[in-house]
């Protein structure tokens, strides 16, 4: 049984001031795996105020800076793969070779992102001179399936950019949330710059979504909450990226050759 009973803010471990105790479900068994306590919309105040505190200094570094992050990140990630492939599996339902190969790909997002050492921030157009800017603090809210990977995708892009973020992950994904965060600990990033909140996306995700010190939401999950993100940030008149759409299950039978079933992504196995 895990308990997860902590959120991450400011470089720190900490008790959220939310309650509520939600129970997390191995999909395969159907049974209780564990339970994590959800953080609440005074956490999502704290974190915010963190990454906002965070973000001048942060704003100012150098490529060079946050590149060596985002090295740090990949490896820090890399060490725990085979921890985030067993996760996926019990927390998640996916397929034993997907979840690996997935586990294996999330390190290497930061070392596709940290390539933007190489990218020109100052371009002259014409007899104009465009300076890319880092935008100030991002909310990053991320779905259950392939947790990590959502995650460091996001996180990876704001570093790269000199961004502070507040992550709301899924709640049905928190024990995936835990190993991330610990990975996140152990890279050793200035506090405050990666700031992590379980909880409800009618809860902490609205108040990210409305709050004025946040400039910037990346959301991926339905279009549902994606219309109701977009509503709520329009008055603070924040820069918003949505993916949307639907996660469609494969049922495999038992009657189902599973030597040609078995590798199909995202698939998950249902027996009676």
């Amino acid at each position: 049984m895990h308990t997860i009973d902590q959120i991450y803010i400011n470089g720190q471990f900490v008790t959220p001031h939310g309650a509520e105790m939600f129970d997390l479900i191995n999909p395969t068994t159907g049974q209780r795996d564990g339970q994590v306590r959800l953080g609440d919309a005074e956490d999502a105040r704290r974190a915010i105020a963190a990454a906002k505190a965070a973000f001048p200094a942060f704003s100012r570094s150098s490529k060079a800076e946050r590149g060596a992050i985002l090295q740090r990140l990949h490896d820090a990630v890399l060490a725990r793969a085979g921890d985030s492939a067993i996760a996926q599996v019990e927390e998640y339902g996916g397929p034993v070779n997907t979840s690996s190969a997935r586990s294996r790909y999330t390190p290497a997002m930061f070392l596709d992102v940290k390539k933007m050492e190489e990218h020109a921030f100052v371009k002259t157009m014409n007899t104009a001179k465009v300076v890319l800017e880092p935008v100030g603090v991002v909310g990053i809210i991320t779905p259950w399936n392939s947790s990590a990977w959502f995650i460091a995708n996001k996180v990876a892009t704001a570093i790269a950019a000199g961004c502070t973020v507040v992550v709301k992950p899924s709640e049905l994904s928190a024990r995936q949330n835990q190993i991330l965060t610990e990975y996140f600990h152990a890279a050793q990033l200035p506090p405050g710059v990666v700031n992590i909140v379980n909880g409800r996306g009618d809860v902490v995700g609205a108040e990210l979504s409305a709050h004025p010190e946040v400039n910037k939401i990346s959301f991926t999950g339905s279009t549902a909450v994606g219309k109701s993100i977009a509503r709520l940030g329009v008055d603070t008149m924040k820069r918003i990226t949505l993916e949307l759409g639907g996660k469609s299950a494969n049922i495999i039978l038992d009657d189902a050759d599973f030597e040609k079933s078995h590798s199909c992504s995202g698939a998950s196995l249902l027996h009676e």
